[in-house]
């Protein structure tokens, strides 16, 4: 069983996408997380480790040379006390016991083991990310090449990471949702295994079933994050992981509070599996990228605290809640209008000629609309409503004494802005210094930007090779086609 989950860049609904009442627009990006579980034949040492009545299990982690050792039996997950813990993994294991439990029932899922207690067998399971979901800025220093998206592209796949001098991985993220998309793998991957969920695979066909099994990754996964993070974020990166491109509502947080224990194995598997399959209040209301449009990322060398930003925006709404609540609702109407737009220009495009975009992407912004009248109307406007974003995003920065937008990121996202080709740039998520992000009219506008990026003085900003995923559920949470 092979699973793999996509990361995320929130493009719309930085901050408001915490409130239920507000939406995000989040594209899936190209990204993935991979999570593959196989059976093992028992090894001497595992007889040693696990109980009569334990199944062995192996996770393995080759890019940040981490393995752990566990246990599973009929109602629970161990880590084995000489493993170094590795709690996403971990509690993420223990909540999907703890489901499968109340999914299959506890005589079905206590057959399972004992099958495999039966033919001496051990769980394996393996964690692999795209190279992307890090920076690898380091790996290319070390190799005296340049950091582009030629020399990203060289790069063996599930790239090692490197080690610092006491020998343990450097990591650092790039900020598209590694931990979403590693647990929504793994809960997906773990729930196929046992057979509780149907997945969606690459050659379709997407049907009630697998869109059941889907919802059912979907809210196990939230939990396990929230479990995991020892918080209820907003859940966009979950839902990324799961359904691909998507305008975004969060569900109610209180209502998955009651599955958040200390002692995971307290929780009612019977209640947990209840919880799971009745629908949800969240709202996902999937989009489209129009065809041949293309998703850029640059990681920027500098540094934002995002829980402070998120603390303080929240302090200031909190403060003074009639102007928030106005600027608020102001920016969640433009920000919904990105993917509604997005999807017009999709539709649009079964009309038109095919080259379209890619004319359009040599031309200044200022020549779309003369040059065709209904795309570059549409494009027009999507690009001056997102101007109109980036503002009342400036402005709620201002007001909360938060650089959401910084003055040095202003200055580069109004300059990639003028590259021809470009839709519009922006700032992903929650803003700051972290990062840039541009939608581009077509593929050979990327290297325009990146040329653009690596000519920039004020800031160090590298390209990344991440690209939006694939429009509809292939964008989302897969099952290798294989494994039948």
């Amino acid at each position: 069983m092979r699973v793999s989950a996509p990361g995320k860049v929130l493009i719309t609904g930085g901050y408001l996408v915490l409130d239920p009442a507000f939406s995000g627009a989040v594209i899936a990006a190209s990204s993935r997380f991979y999570t593959s579980i196989t059976l093992e034949s028992l090894k001497d040492d595992d007889v040693a480790l696990a109980p009569s009545t334990a199944v062995p299990v192996r996770i393995h982690s080759p890019q940040f040379h981490q393995s752990m050792q566990g246990v599973l039996t009929a109602s629970s997950f161990h880590i084995s006390p000489d493993s170094i813990p590795n709690p996403y993994v971990e509690k993420t294991i223990r909540i999907c016991v703890v489901a499968l439990v109340g999914l299959l029932g506890a005589a079905a899922f206590e057959r399972h083991v004992h099958d495999m207690l039966r033919l001496r067998q051990s769980l394996a399971i393996t964690l692999e990310a795209d190279n992307d979901f890090y920076s690898q800025r380091d790996q290319l220093h070390n190799q005296g090449l340049p950091v582009n998206r030629k020399t990203l592209a060289s790069l063996p796949p599930f790239l090692p990471s490197l080690l610092d001098d006491a020998g343990h991985a450097k990591i650092s993220k790039t900020g598209m949702g590694s931990s979403a998309a590693l647990i929504t793998s793994l809960v997906g991957a773990l729930l196929g295994f046992f057979g509780a969920a149907n997945l969606p695979t690459d050659a379709g066909p997407h049907d009630a079933s697998t869109q059941v099994g889907a919802d059912l990754v979907h809210n196990l996964a939230q939990i396990a994050h929230s479990i995991a993070q020892e918080k209820i974020g907003s859940g966009f990166d979950v839902s990324a992981a799961v359904y691909g491109n998507q305008l975004y509502n969060r569900f109610r947080p209180d209502a998955i509070e009651p599955f958040l224990k200390e002692n995971i194995e307290q929780v009612d598997p019977v209640a947990l599996a209840a919880h799971l399959t009745t629908p949800w209040d969240n709202v996902v209301r999937p989009f489209c990228l129009p065809d041949g449009m293309h998703l850029i990322m640059g990681d920027v060398n500098a540094g934002s605290a995002t829980v402070s930003m998120v603390r303080k925006v929240l302090a200031w709404k909190s403060a003074d809640p009639v102007e928030s609540a106005a600027l608020w609702e102001k920016l969640n109407g433009s920000n919904q209008q990105i993917p509604n737009l997005l999807e017009q220009l999709h539709t649009l495009q079964t009309t038109k000629a095919n080259g379209t975009l890619e004319k359009l992407s040599h031309l200044s912004h200022h020549q779309w609309e003369s040059t065709d009248a209904d795309v570059g109307r549409l494009l027009s406007t999507m690009r001056q409503t997102f101007l109109t974003i980036r503002g009342y995003l400036r402005d709620m920065g201002d007001l909360a004494g938060v650089q959401i937008e910084p003055a040095d990121q202003t200055a580069l996202i109004d300059a990639t802005m003028d590259v021809p080709g470009v839709l519009f740039a922006g700032v992903p998520g929650a803003g700051g210094n972290d990062a840039i992000f541009a939608i581009v009219l077509h593929a050979d506008v990327l290297d325009r930007v990146e040329a653009f990026w690596s000519t920039w003085k004020t800031t160090s900003v590298s390209a990344l090779l991440v690209d939006a995923a694939v429009n509809g559920f292939r964008g989302g949470l897969l099952r290798t086609i294989q494994d039948k």
